[in-house]
């Protein structure tokens, strides 16, 4: 480490950091010289002393040139170069550099390739090529913008690269942050011809997305559908393993077969995108769940039959993709777009140092994603590759939408912008993430969170409301608390809060202006599943009894306004063994365990019936916050038990009010009605086939009646 470093943080601004164990930390005058010939002293303004360190600011020329070597000397002869870093975040930077073309990363064609990198501070960038087996290097000239340019002749469709990039005094390899694919590990990225991916044809969806509250969300992820040897696929743990049709166990579906079966829209799919810790080489030597990202066009090598071969994980996970529209299922990718897995390695930083993370005004990263680092999703060129790589993703693949990780950390513009780009691609797509409020270095009133939905009119955030009052706190130091539907009944008029979607005003919780910014869900991949949480809280109850409150807990997700989301195995009363974050914890912990899919057959029929009735009944496609002010009549009747009227005109099912009954306690409830009532789905998901003047809601059940 240098005696002291040199920062431009501002035009006309240098701060110096010197060690005291340099000469005292004193430096009696600073001069700063270029490669172009620049020689000028530079004005000390200030003087701050620190216990290990002083600090100076200069004043520096306010008309410097980027692409050129700056050296700042003291007055004992030591010199160090100048690096670029906050004057990277200045408005004036960011507009001279904001580069709108498409043409960045490697542009393949049969006779050429042309290779385009974004490296406004770099002052020599050098193309390390290798092409079967023969390895050249070549010069890439600046051009405009902050682009470095070269073209390569011949047809490099199979050849690899990396990035020799010299900046701030320093040479580093890198990978392209633009790079299509890369060879295992991320070793070299890889020049593609993305025709090979139109060999594998698409397949049109059947059914119709007319907003997001059509969907029916299934998060899964794609080692654990397939890992375990009662999955019944002849491959384990790959893409190609969730294109195995009719497999079984035990005479039950698994896999595909069983998405099938069990009526889902959409098949969210955690972390695809490349990832840092799992050896794609061995990949059975670790697991992850793949929120830890490397890079964020290349997929994870993991996954892939032959992690060597960077085309293998692209033709495999497009097939991955037309196999499930091919049976009328959407996929949704679970994109990271908040921090990377570190800092130093990652193509952002190696490439343009600074630029591509927060900072706060002393220097350090933001992190307000708890990883270690924010990525500035607000500089315009970090903006604009979030939203070339949701429209590449699309575009050769086929995705169908996206799921942001802490969505709160990126802020409301891009997501927006992300918004747009996508739905012109694919009108029927679908945005939503979790917008927790994190504590990144952003404006309030600027971050994608939940309170600042009214700013992101058509994006989704996963309702912790909902969740919590539904199935009751998840942390572990909450597990013993119930919610409603696992048996405070002191929550029943927050009940009718949840199942409204949290869309209706005053004297309910509002939070949402539209159902399709309501992501329902009791479970996902974080912390303990809903199953083992009531083994906890309902710890009084036999075993017969929590399966009622399981199926109740299915039910209330998809009866409830809003979109359903589903978690693997919730279904089957899926079980971490009282893990609350497995990330790491490999396939015995995390993987779909399809004995208990057998064990737990009627809860998954069960839920097979009530994703039927959702799909069936329009009430349930409420899709405007005005719809559900006006048709949405919840209440709380005796004994807390939770009723919900819905009005609506349903001419194929011949019906004007749909009502659905949730009683969690342990007394069966008679209601007698003037009117005749249709039960659709009672305490065995089963539909009546005669309307009568009472509906029978036995205790422990969800029951859907319509007239």
């Amino acid at each position: 480490m240098p005696a002291f470093q040199a920062y431009a943080d501002d035009f006309g601004k240098i701060t110096i950091w010197m060690n005291r164990n340099f000469y005292g930390g004193r430096s009696d005058f600073f001069y700063l010289t270029s490669s172009s010939g620049m020689y000028i002293d530079l004005l000390v303004n200030r003087v701050d002393e620190h216990p290990d360190q002083v600090r100076y600011d200069l004043t520096s020329p306010a008309d410097m040139v980027f692409g050129v070597e700056y050296m700042v000397h003291d007055s004992h002869g030591l010199a160090v170069p100048l690096q670029m870093r906050m004057i990277t975040h200045n408005p004036v930077f960011m507009k001279q550099f904001d580069y709108a073309g498409d043409d960045l990363g490697s542009q393949y064609h049969l006779l050429y390739t042309d290779f385009n990198l974004w490296a406004p501070t770099a002052t020599n960038v050098v193309l390390r090529l290798i092409n079967y087996g023969e390895e050249k290097s070549y010069k890439l000239t600046y051009d405009a913008k902050g682009v470095w340019r070269t073209t390569v002749n011949g047809d490099l469709s199979h050849a690899v690269y990396t990035y020799y990039v010299t900046r701030n005094g320093e040479t580093v390899e890198t990978l392209d942050p633009y790079a299509l694919s890369s060879t295992a590990n991320g070793r070299f990225s890889a020049v593609i011809d993305t025709d090979v991916l139109n060999e594998i044809p698409d397949y049109p969806l059947k059914t119709k997305i007319r907003s997001n509250v059509d969907a029916i969300i299934y998060e899964c992820h794609v080692r654990d559908v397939t890992s375990a040897h009662s999955s019944g696929t002849r491959t384990h743990g790959k893409f190609v393993s969730m294109c195995e049709d009719h497999t079984e166990w035990k005479g039950y579906p698994t896999g595909l077969a069983y998405f099938k079966e069990l009526g889902i829209t959409h098949l969210q799919l955690q972390p695809v995108l490349d990832y840092a810790t799992v050896d794609e080489l061995h990949p059975d030597r670790g697991y992850n769940w793949g929120y830890d990202p490397a890079q964020y066009i290349a997929l994870e090598g993991s996954y892939a039959t032959n992690p060597k071969d960077p085309y293998c994980r692209m033709k495999e996970f497009r097939q991955l993709v037309t196999t499930m529209h091919k049976n009328d299922i959407r996929v949704t990718l679970d994109v990271v777009f908040n921090h990377m897995y570190d800092v130093d390695s990652s193509p952002f930083a190696r490439v343009v140092p600074y630029y591509y993370y927060r900072y706060n005004d002393d220097g350090y990263l933001s992190n307000g994603s708890y990883c270690g680092n924010d990525l500035n999703s607000n500089s315009p060129m970090m903006r604009r590759y979030f939203i070339h790589v949701c429209e590449i993703l699309m575009r050769l693949y086929g995705v169908d939408g996206y799921r942001f990780d802490l969505m709160g950390v990126l802020d409301v513009e891009t997501m927006n912008e992300i918004h747009d780009a996508v739905k012109k691609i694919r009108p029927d797509a679908i945005i939503y993430g979790e917008g927790w409020d994190m504590p990144t270095i952003l404006d309030p009133r600027q971050k994608a969170c939940i309170v600042n939905q009214d700013l992101m009119p058509e994006i989704g955030h996963f309702n912790d409301f909902f969740r919590d009052t539904v199935k009751g706190k998840t942390s572990d130091d909450q597990k013993y608390v119930r919610g409603y539907i696992t048996g405070d009944m002191d929550m029943s008029f927050a009940m009718c809060s949840a199942i409204s979607g949290n869309v209706l005003h005053e004297p309910y919780f509002y939070r949402f202006s539209s159902p399709c910014k309501t992501i329902n869900s009791v479970e996902t991949h974080d912390n303990g599943t809903a199953w083992d949480k009531m083994r906890v809280c309902n710890g009084n109850e036999n075993h017969d009894t929590r399966l009622l409150r399981m199926k109740m807990l299915i039910a209330s997700t998809l009866f409830s306004i809003g979109v359903p989301f589903l978690h693997a195995g919730e279904e089957f009363c899926g079980t971490k063994n009282d893990n609350s974050n497995s990330y790491n914890a490999g396939d015995a912990i995390n993987q779909m365990n399809w004995d208990r899919a057998v064990q737990n057959r009627d809860v998954v029929v069960y839920t097979e019936k009530a994703i039927k009735v959702r799909k069936n009944f329009l009430a349930f496609h409420l899709s405007t916050g005005e719809q559900v002010a006006n048709y949405v009549h919840p209440s709380v009747g005796e004994g807390s038990v939770v009723f919900m009227d819905i009005t609506c005109e349903d001419e194929k099912n011949h019906c004007t009010l749909l009502r659905v009954i949730f009683n969690p306690t342990y007394d069966n409830k008679d209601y007698y009605e003037q009117e005749q009532w249709l039960t659709v789905f009672d305490q065995y998901g089963n539909a009546h086939e005669t309307p009568e003047n009472h509906i029978y809601v036995p205790g422990l059940s969800v029951i859907v009646a319509v007239r």
